[in-house]
């Protein structure tokens, strides 16, 4: 395989063609103003970069790679005047046409500059993508979070849930959504920790996608970072958050919630005490400390400031940078163990050299990192009065890096190559955790906590680093081929300990076998081709995407071993790999996409999709492993301590481990959609598209599954990953959008969607219970035993069963196989009738099945209706009248979002009649900014600002007291006649709402 693998990539690398995701071109005809005849040999320069290009004989020209944003262009020619087109934009994937009429030169004739026009709607436009430039991004400038640049896209959950058209967000499906920085893949964290600042364009695929594109069902997030240019720049912002209380209702030390808890006009219960066993956790000892029972803090006199700055300009004639770094020290909403918590810094830096027309070389380099506390809470409410600073499980750090170098390499006009190499980075490291849980403590009222220790930590690293290469080549006028290759090596293991109580252990880890902390190393191939095909009427995508998955750990993917004899525990099932398939697991899928462009005129133009993608599984859900145990490790050697073969020997499979299945194959979508952008007046567009996408093969990880031993009979269950949920999605997607002009411009998306799967608890036909099966090979192959001999250093070894065993066993086995094969078609406990046994691998392994046959209904999480608004107004510095030297209504700017959705369906059954499917309450939010520009002092150009968030104080309950109020009545709330609300009132007041109360905030921007 891998031969096949390494002549893939000889064969692509030879090959004249690729397309990087990263840039777009530029081409048009140069003429004679006069004759209207082409001009070859006619010069155009991109001014800003080293970039142009020279007529052919019919006077066409072409550049290639060229970053998005905003140029303008120069032509000129010998015996002629020279003319420039300003505002010149340009769009990843897109073709920016510009065509140029020269004037002969003469004595009086001077430079033409013409401001030009981008075509009201794309021609080559082949599927929906909505593209942000980073003047867009300016128009929204309350924005700073790239999760809420997204979430306003046509087609993206506006409730900032991680889906596109009402994709699956389940844990086990995985990221129906791709994301990517500069062409590379990254995780959803990754993407939106980029401030916006340092956005030059991203593009929202929320349809069908080009072949470079994979992994991904729902659609595709892409941003480019920006570079320095020619001049020198810069951005200082600071936002002060006021004091104050940032939740609704009471502060939460009074809350109803409490009921009589809360004596504050008790004195023996506002100045109870206690002790604190210190630092040697022992209480009685010199270390003790007396504390507060009940302490309150004011959790609302805390300030928040955010401060963000930007830089870039050119280092030399060949080097330019750009860098942005974000800070903000954030006050909590309710009493926390940090008051102020330090978010992330979000840092990112990009260094470009340009030593020649042909080639340029990028460096992008971002960093975030976290310091928190972890387990500083638990039991909720009832740990109000934990001290500042007070943390149960330690301490972990989050971080997380991404750097990118790339190469683009311009082979003449026509052909150039993009190379990357890449290195993402995400680590979380635990610090300070106990060694043990301690038993819980309470006041003297036996309500509220006091501080105890809680073992729990999470520790992960997950490293991916490669190479991309991709190649283009306009072989003639029409065709755009485009090819390339990622390969991605991943590093990764994960170690979590959650000790709930005392008594109870849980242990879930990812490593290379069983030594925790040891990395897996699975690694991913993607080969893609695509022609772009450009006819004048019509505009063609045509791909073809190849991808390859490696596991990259040993070992079968037979589920419920773990309930076997043989495998039953941490320290036995250590023998798996022993006894088992050595090989490694490895997934491919092809993935055939094509998309129409039809520009029936310069202002209308419908687009057409249908294609395959296809999501591999997520690596956690994959490889972990769980257990558990209510008991203490066994001392199985009797030297009277617990050696290190001997941890976690009392360890057993976790019930509910979601455990990978035999046969498990990529998941598939198949999406279509048809859309017409119809630019209908003025500055005015419309854009509306019908899409449909299924999914099919989606992992569920509630199958239950049980080993059958042909001695014990069956065993108990455990969850399995399996190929058995499905969704179906289809919707209309409007956008009617105005360019700014007028001294303003707005941006209206809706979404309409209807999302359907198969409801109930275990998703989708035949999936209700899977029975595993061992048979005569298995048992004879020596993967089948039953007693364990005890070894002096406390493991344990497996005794190999006597041939009477054998054939004895082998038999009983082989009756099973017989006995399951027989009842197939019959009636199962299930809908389903019973599925006949199917060989599952080499080792011997059969599984069988009864199924349960389940009706469509509403998605849960899905939004039916979604609506936003963004509104743009700004004047020039000179606007009306003066008042001295200052124009009060000029430079100012004012920003508006508005959002608004429908609720959750849910399920609810009348007191008469058959269940019926409602939807919850709808949701609205107001945001408003509003500026002041100031005269530039020098070169510095001030500006002072406020914003608001939830503007008319909109509260948007996001809970019910219950489905039967609701519905009847239309109460969000308790019933009125309820004694409790009565006496005490909501006991969720503070947090039943999806939005804060208002809060209002002021800063200062300022600009050279």
């Amino acid at each position: 395989m891998k031969r096949l693998i390494l002549g893939f990539i000889l064969l692509l690398l030879m090959d004249t063609s690729a397309m990087a995701t990263t840039a777009g071109k530029i081409t048009g005809v140069i003429t004679d103003a006069a004759t209207g005849e082409s001009l070859p040999g006619a010069n155009v320069a991109l001014e800003g970069t080293r970039k142009g290009a020279t007529t052919d004989a019919e006077g066409r020209y072409l550049i290639l790679a060229v970053d998005p944003g905003m140029y303008t262009l120069t032509a000129t020619m010998v015996g002629y005047g020279t003319e420039k087109k300003e505002a010149v934009q340009v769009i990843v994937d897109y073709t920016s046409t510009v065509n140029f009429a020269l004037k002969e030169a003469s004595l009086e004739l001077a430079e033409l500059v013409v401001v030009a026009e981008r075509p009201p709607v794309e021609p080559d436009k082949t599927t929906s993508k909505y593209v942000v430039s980073a003047a867009d991004i300016q128009a929204v400038p309350q924005v700073r979070s790239t999760s809420q640049l997204i979430a306003l896209q046509p087609g993206m959950a506006l409730d900032g849930t991680n889906r596109i058209r009402g994709s699956s967000t389940q844990v086990q499906t995985g990221t129906q959504v791709g994301y990517y920085i500069d062409g590379i893949e990254v995780d959803r964290s990754m993407l939106t920790g980029v401030n916006t600042t340092a956005i030059q364009e991203l593009s929202v695929l929320t349809g069908g996608m080009n072949a470079e594109f994979g992994n991904a069902g729902a659609g595709i997030v892409s941003l480019v970072t920006k570079e320095g240019r020619g001049n020198f720049s810069g951005r200082v912002e600071y936002k002060f958050t006021p004091a104050g209380k940032k939740h609704w209702g009471r502060d939460v030390y009074e809350s109803p919630g409490f009921e009589d808890n809360v004596q504050w006009d008790n004195p023996d219960w506002v100045n109870e005490t206690y002790m604190d066993p210190g630092p040697d956790r022992a209480l009685g000892t010199s270390d003790d400390v007396e504390r507060m029972a009940h302490e309150r803090v004011d959790y609302t006199d805390k300030r928040g400031h955010r401060l963000e700055g930007t830089l870039g300009g050119p280092l030399s004639r060949d080097f330019s940078y750009f860098a942005s770094v974000s800070y903000a020290r954030s006050p909590a909403r309710f009493p926390a163990a940090e008051q102020v918590s330090d978010d992330p810094p979000r840092m990112q830096a990009t260094l470009t050299y340009r030593p020649g027309a042909d080639i340029k070389i990028k460096a992008l380099g971002m960093y975030q990192r976290s310091d928190r506390f972890q387990g500083s809470t638990r039991n909720n409410a009832q740990n109000i009065f934990f001290p500042e600073d007070f943390s149960a499980s330690g301490t972990y750090t989050l971080s997380r890096q991404l750097q990118v170098l790339t190469l683009t390499h311009t082979l003449g006009e026509n052909t150039y190559y993009d190379l990357k190499f890449f290195y993402n980075k995400y680590d979380r490291d635990a610090f300070d955790v106990p060694d043990a849980t301690e038993a819980v403590r309470k006041d003297k009222a036996g309500f509220f906590n006091l501080p105890t220790l809680l073992r729990e930590y999470t520790e992960e690293e997950d490293t991916r680093y490669g190479i991309k290469y991709d190649f283009v080549s306009q072989v003639n006028r029409s065709h755009l081929i485009q090819t390339g290759l990622v390969l991605t090596q991943r590093l990764y293991h994960r170690t979590r300990e959650d000790f709930d109580n005392t008594k109870s252990r849980f242990l879930e880890f990812v490593a290379d076998g069983f030594e925790l902390g040891k990395n897996v190393k699975p690694w991913t191939l993607n080969l893609y081709v695509q022609d772009k095909i450009e006819y004048g009427g019509l505009v063609a995508n045509l791909g073809l995407r190849w991808d390859y998955y490696n596991f990259g750990r040993n070992g079968s993917m037979g589920e419920a071993l773990g309930k076997s004899p043989m495998y039953s525990t941490f320290t036995r099932a250590r023998y798996e790999m022993d006894h088992l398939d050595s090989s490694k697991p490895t997934m491919t899928a092809l993935s055939p996409r094509v998309g129409l462009s039809h520009p029936i005129t310069d202002r209308l133009a419908a687009h057409y999709f249908i294609g395959r993608a296809n999501v591999f599984p997520v690596l956690l859900e994959t490889h972990r492993r769980q257990f558990s145990s209510e008991a203490p490790d066994n001392d199985l050697n009797g030297n009277g301590m617990i050696d290190e073969t001997e941890k976690w020997n009392a360890m057993e499979v976790h019930t509910t481990a979601r455990q990978p299945s035999d046969g498990m194959k990529p998941q598939r979508t198949t999406s279509m959609e048809m859309g017409v952008d119809w630019n209908f007046v003025a500055d005015y567009t419309a854009s509306i598209t019908a899409h449909y996408r299924r999914d099919e093969g989606l992992y569920s990880r509630n199958n239950i599954s049980y080993w059958v031993d042909p001695l014990r009979g069956q065993s108990s269950q455990v969850n399995a990953i399996r190929n058995t949920y499905w969704q179906t999605a289809r919707g209309l997607e409007l956008s009617l959008k105005k360019t700014f002009s007028n001294n303003f411009q707005f941006n209206l998306s809706y979404n309409a969607e209807w999302v359907r799967d198969p409801g109930g608890v275990h998703y989708g036909k035949h999936s209700a219970n899977w029975y595993v099966l061992p048979d005569a090979d298995f048992i004879s192959g020596g993967h089948y035993w039953t007693d364990w001999e005890v070894q002096s250093d406390g493991s344990e070894r497996p005794v190999p069963l006597t041939s009477e065993q054998v054939a004895d066993i082998s038999a009983k086995a082989e009756a099973n196989i017989v006995s399951w094969t027989e009842q197939a078609g019959s009636p199962g406990p299930g809908a389903g009738p019973w599925q006949p046994p199917i060989k599952t691998n080499d080792n011997g392994i059969w599984t069988a099945s009864n199924g349960q046959v389940f009706s469509s209904e509403p998605t849960g999480g899905q939004r039916r209706n979604q609506l936003s608004l963004q509104l743009y107004y700004a004047t020039p510095m000179a606007y009306g009248p003066k008042m001295g030297t200052i124009n009060p209504f000029g430079g100012l700017r004012v920003s508006m979002i508005y959002r608004i959705f429908s609720g959750e369906p849910f399920e609810y059954v009348p007191p008469i009649g058959p269940r019926e499917f409602r939807t919850g309450a709808t949701a609205m939010k107001t945001d408003l900014y509003a500026a002041k520009d100031f005269r530039a002092i020098g070169n510095l150009r001030p500006t002072l600002f406020l914003e608001v968030s939830n503007l008319f104080n909109e509260r948007s309950t996001e809970s019910r007291d219950s489905d039967f109020t609701y519905i009847q009545y239309g109460l969000r709330l308790p019933p009125p006649d309820d004694t409790e609300f009565l006496l005490y009132g909501d006991p969720r007041e503070a947090t039943r709402y999806r939005y804060h109360p208002r809060e209002v905030e002021i800063g200062l921007e300022i600009q050279f």
